[in-house]
């Protein structure tokens, strides 16, 4: 939830409000959307990450969700934008 709303609020200081909070639930509904069928996205393709067993889910081209399926349900680790990853 950190990341969602570290994201919104940069969003809202450049004076875009309505856009972050519209962007903050699209963020929210796409996470929300990955525990209907969590096996939809790869292990990342990042070493450190598939060593581990995370789940690299893009999001508007933009945006990577780091998640791994445990025994009943998703744990999203780290949401970041693509230039990060490196």
């Amino acid at each position: 939830m950190n990341d969602i709303t570290n994201t919104a609020l940069y969003i809202s200081e450049k004076g875009y409000q309505i856009t972050a909070k519209k962007f903050a639930n699209k963020l929210f509904d796409f996470g929300g959307s990955l525990a209907v069928f969590p096996e939809k996205y790869p292990l990342c393709r990042h070493r450190q990450y598939s060593l581990r067993m995370y789940r690299c889910a893009v999001f508007e081209k933009n945006y990577v969700f780091i998640y791994k399926i445990e025994t009943n349900h998703i744990v999203i680790y780290n949401i970041t934008h693509v230039k990060r990853l490196g």
